[in-house]
């Protein structure tokens, strides 16, 4: 049932409401008309028969009535009561009168008389209007025993004498004058054809007839004359109940089976001859009427249901035809269609009701889409108000807007200040780029002038070694004599100049090494700087969520960038710390040299005279060139370690001057994202 459609449910629920009373009703119409038809037809079978009774008795009474009358005349009394003394010798004038009066009483009774006789109180037939009679002897017939006995009484159908025809009698006492002493009898003989021709005018159904029976069960009227006097009931099988009404006298009706055909019978007693008239028809054929309805009302029953199936068909399809479209309606709106219109508003039922509910129900939707598309567009002081307390949609929608207005405000100030951090971070940042870019020039410088330090250093060197060869040729000259105190002397001015220049050097490569030391914490506080920078970098890449992860991995890179290069000017500064020392050793050894010249230079004038002194001074000269050219060749690579320092140094800027490059270029970006963003979020007016 939950699968069927709504047109079916009402035929099917249509189709058992009609069907089941109207089941109840035919069937009760049937049964009670059938109770009724059968109760009339056996009612009518009971009248019939009763009818045929009383038609029965009422002619019998009335030819005991004529028989009673006629023996009461006073020729019939006096010729019974002469009969009676004298015999019917001594009475044929009487009997004559008689017999007279007997013809004239059968002229009137017509056909059905079939004779009138005068019986002596012997039971001798004395006169008769059917001469045949006389003579005959009665005496032994019941109804002359009764009459002789003064009861007026019809007797039992017999075969008359003298005609030999079925006749039933009626006799009546002939009374002497004093009215006590039966003196004679008169008897009427009634054709048993009066009788058939009653049975015969009684028509009903097809099969049914009527039937005269006496008491012993003898049929003594029947409509197949073969039947009369020939059929007793009590000896047919299946009417022995039939025969016990009859020899009992009773009256109603009884059903029973004759020649195994059900047969139903309306028996009615006649008090006045004792007999039963049996109304006999068919079962079948008595309750035909019932069975005719029940087969009309059958037929009409169902032409009346499948008549109804019909009208709830077309009115289920009249009722379900504006539901079917309503509810296509619905699927269209369900989808988001919200131009379908109905039809049925000017309908005043439910369908009318459901199709103005629906009307009312597309326009607040299309109203609510209306109201989604002005804040699609940006305009947030749309004025929301719904239907009722129970418009979850428009209530809903109510507490979006203020909700998104509440949360485009929150959003507005959030962007105002990322735009502001961003712009104070893109300040930043460009500082940070034009000092690291500073950094790295003066890095690329102070690299430059330590490579001609390092140059210098390796040209001193050279040049201890070439005073050391000197020193030692001057020892070897010294012991060769005085032609070489000359050219000593003029050596030695040349090595005074040499040592001025190495002392200049070496002073130069100590302020050098001191602008290396004052860059190197430049370098070091640079290196603070942007680790700090990295870290309020990260904190506002933190800040701009998704936007910002890409700052936050540029601030990352700088700070490790950062941590570097503080680690490579440590490096740098241990180093610079051993070549500051190296070259104050070079400085005090050049100022000690340039102190030996000097003393060479005025003791060459004595050369001749101070050999000795000039030798020893030569061979101090030659150990002080020999810690010359050692302390040279450590400058040299103490120098070399500084340039590969400053190498690093400048690399790492070079880095580093990237790195803020990127920064700076995610800091314009963020920057531009947060105008972007502040005037997306101003597009929406709260």
């Amino acid at each position: 049932m939950k699968r069927l459609k709504l047109g079916a449910k009402f035929l099917i629920g249509g189709l058992l409401l009609l069907s089941i009373p109207l089941c109840m009703i035919e069937t009760i119409t049937l049964l009670e008309s059938t109770l009724s038809i059968t109760n009339q037809a056996r009612n009518d079978l009971s009248i019939m028969a009763e009818g045929l009774a009383g038609t029965l008795g009422v002619g019998l009474n009335e030819q005991l009535v004529a028989v009673r009358n006629f023996a009461s005349s006073r020729t019939l009394a006096a010729a019974a009561e002469k009969v009676a003394r004298l015999g019917a010798g001594g009475s044929r004038e009487e009997i004559a009168l008689v017999q007279a009066d007997l013809l004239k009483i059968k002229e009137i009774e017509g056909e059905r008389c079939s004779s009138i006789i005068f019986v002596s109180k012997g039971g001798m037939g004395i006169a008769s209007s059917n001469t045949a009679n006389v003579g005959i002897d009665f005496s032994g017939r019941d109804y002359v025993v009764e009459a002789l006995k003064g009861t007026p009484n019809v007797g039992s159908v017999v075969i008359s004498k003298s005609t030999g025809r079925v006749v039933c009698v009626a006799a009546a006492p002939i009374y002497a004058e004093d009215g006590k002493v039966v003196v004679g009898l008169i008897t009427m003989g009634l054709e048993i054809k009066y009788l058939t021709d009653i049975v015969d005018a009684v028509k009903i159904g097809k099969t049914g007839y009527a039937t005269i029976v006496q008491k012993n069960g003898i049929t003594i009227a029947h409509p197949i004359q073969e039947n009369i006097l020939k059929e007793d009931i009590s000896k047919i099988v299946g009417m022995e109940s039939v025969a016990k009404m009859v020899s009992t006298g009773e009256s109603g009706i009884v059903e029973y089976k004759r020649f195994d055909e059900a047969t139903v019978a309306g028996l009615s007693y006649v008090p006045a001859t004792g007999w039963s008239v049996l109304v006999t028809i068919e079962r079948g054929d008595l309750y035909a009427s019932a069975t005719r309805l029940r087969n009309l009302i059958v037929p009409i029953g169902l032409a009346s249901l499948a008549l109804a199936s019909i009208l709830l068909f077309f009115y289920s399809r009249r009722l379900t035809s504006p539901l079917n479209k309503i509810v296509k309606a619905a699927e269209e709106i369900a989808v988001g269609n919200l131009s379908v219109e109905l039809g049925f508003a000017s309908r005043y039922d439910e369908i009318g009701g459901l199709s103005r509910a629906f009307v009312l129900m597309v326009d607040s939707l299309k109203g609510m889409a209306q109201v989604a598309e002005r804040i699609a567009s940006g305009d947030l002081t749309v004025d929301v108000r719904p239907q009722s307390g129970k418009d979850m949609l428009g209530n809903a929608f109510q507490a979006m807007v203020v909700k998104l207005k509440s949360h485009m405000n929150g959003i507005s100030e959030g962007f105002a200040v990322l735009t502001a951090a961003a712009s104070e971070i893109l300040a930043a940042t460009t500082q940070v780029v034009s000092g690291t870019a500073e950094t790295a020039a003066a890095i690329s410088e102070t690299t430059a002038t330590v490579e001609e330090v390092r140059q210098a250093a390796r040209l001193s060197s050279e040049k201890a070694k070439n005073v050391s060869s000197n020193a030692q040729r001057v020892t070897q000259a010294s012991q060769s004599g005085q032609v070489a105190v000359e050219d000593t002397a003029v050596f030695m001015l040349r090595i005074r100049d040499q040592m001025e220049t190495i002392a200049q050097t070496i002073v130069r490569l100590s302020e050098q090494s001191q602008s290396i030391g004052g860059i190197i914490a430049s370098v070091t506080d640079l290196a603070d700087q942007s680790k700090l920078l990295a870290v309020n970098a990260s904190i506002e890449a933190a800040r701009a969520g998704e936007q910002g992860k890409g700052f936050a991995a540029i601030a990352l890179e700088i700070k490790s960038l950062a941590e570097q290069s503080k680690q490579a000017t440590a490096q740098v500064r241990g180093i610079l710390s051993e070549v500051q020392k190296a070259t104050g050793a070079a400085v005090m050894a050049a100022e000690q040299g340039t102190k030996a010249v000097e003393a060479g230079v005025k003791q060459s004038g004595q050369t001749g005279d101070a050999i000795r002194v000039l030798t020893e001074s030569s061979t101090e000269a030659t150990q002080a060139a020999i810690q010359i050219v050692s302390s040279s060749q450590q400058q040299v690579i103490g120098m070399d370690q500084i340039g590969i320092a400053m190498e690093s140094i400048n690399q790492a800027g070079n880095q580093i001057a990237a790195s803020m490059r990127q920064a700076e270029t995610a800091a314009q970006n963020l920057h531009e994202l947060g105008l972007k963003l502040k005037s997306l979020v101003e597009q929406y007016r709260t």
